[in-house]
Formats: C-alpha cells, structure tokens, sequence
C-alpha cells in the first residue's frame, strides 16, 4: 500500500485496526509483555505514576501496568480498538482517549513518561522521526521514552517474505532508531531486550544476542 503522507499513514492505521472489532486479542501475551515492560521501568528508572501510551490498542498493556500503580493515559486513532479497550480496562485506572500521537493534546513538556508497545514499526522513518518529535515536545527535560521493534531473527518468514520497502519500515536497525531519536532531541539510548520466546516475562541478561533474539528489542531514550 502506498502511504505518502501523514494523513494516508492515519487513515490506514484506522483501517488496520478495525480487526480489533472482532478479532481476538491476545491479552495472555499482552499481560506478559506488560510485566516486561514494567521491569524494563523498574530497570531504567523506576515505575511513573502517570505514563501515557501511544496506540493503547484493546489496553492489553495499559490494564495491568495500571495495577502496579501507573495512572495510564491511552491514546489511539482505532474506535474499534477503543471500545474494545473500555471493557477490558473498565476495572483499571486507564484514562482512554480517541487522537493521534503526531498531534497530542497536551502541553509541551508536560508528561514524565510516554511508551508504545509494537507502534514504531507502522512508519517509514520520515514518519517515525515526526513521531519521535511530537513526543519530544510533550516530555520534560529527562524524562523517558520507552518502545519496542521487532527483531528479524525472531520475525523470519516475516521478514524474508516483505517486499524490500515493508523490510526497511518494519525492521529498522538500531543505528537508524538511534540516529532519527537523536534528530528528534533525545539522548542517552539504552536497550533492552523484549520478551523471549518460549520465556515469558522472566528477566533476561541486557547482552546483545539476547537482544537480537527477543520478540521485540526495547529502546529507552530520554528527552535532552
């Protein structure tokens, strides 16, 4: 699909989405990468007490991340995958809320901790790095930026079977994230890894195969 703007990007992103309507999620795997993400918080940091989420999906992530006493803000463009989010985070203190991450409705340098889980790798880095900005301007000075991307050696018929241009978009390397976060005003980037196959949420050593070989590689960089 050819997607040469923001609007276009938006729009198939809505479109995507409308699976959530029906399809079933799979809130067992989301629950793990939840306590992953929460030790990967822990390890870089410590827990927020308020974090927003970019593309907050059916809240399989926002859900228990609030039950560790995170005050989560969830924002995504899907009504689809709202709607779905309000029954599963009826229980929860998940603050839910229909926009797009390139046009936040909050002030510049107002949020302690924003993150995205699988979101990053919708866009071209053109797009990637708007991304990257906006969320740079709602961040304090020091404050963190957590999201993941997919690895390939945990991905391969996926990888192997995209066209060269899916390739580029979903699997960027980590010289190119870290090169548009640079751009986007951040510094200091760690990296750790995401869930491991066949691992669930248990910790892992931060070396770089077991990065590489993770579901997904997490990157936290903070606004300068």
């Amino acid at each position: 699909m050819t997607r040469p703007s923001l609007l276009s990007d938006e729009d198939y992103i809505k479109q995507r989405y409308r699976r959530w309507r029906h399809t079933l999620v799979p809130f067992s795997y989301k629950q793990t990468k939840s306590v992953r993400l929460a030790q990967i918080l822990e390890e870089t940091g410590g827990l927020s007490s308020v974090a927003l989420e970019l593309g907050v999906g059916p809240g399989g992530i926002a859900a228990p991340l609030s039950r560790r006493g995170v005050r989560v803000v969830g924002i995504d463009l899907s009504a689809e995958a709202l709607e779905r989010a309000k029954q599963y985070c009826r229980n929860d203190d998940v603050a839910l809320l229909r926009g797009s991450g390139f046009r936040l409705p909050f002030p510049d340098s107002s949020i302690s901790l924003v993150y995205a889980s699988q979101v990053l790798h919708l866009f071209d880095n053109k797009i990637r790095l708007r991304l990257m900005q906006e969320v740079r301007r709602v961040l304090r000075s020091g404050a963190r930026f957590v999201f993941d991307m997919k690895n390939v050696w945990s991905h391969p018929l996926r990888y192997w079977m995209s066209p060269a241009k899916l390739k580029r978009r979903n699997f960027p390397s980590t010289a190119e994230v870290r090169t548009l976060l640079d751009c986007a005003g951040f510094g200091d980037v760690e990296l750790r890894p995401g869930v491991m196959p066949g691992l669930g949420a248990r910790q892992v050593p931060n070396v770089n195969l077991l990065r590489a070989m993770s579901h997904t590689r997490f990157f936290i960089a903070r606004a300068s």
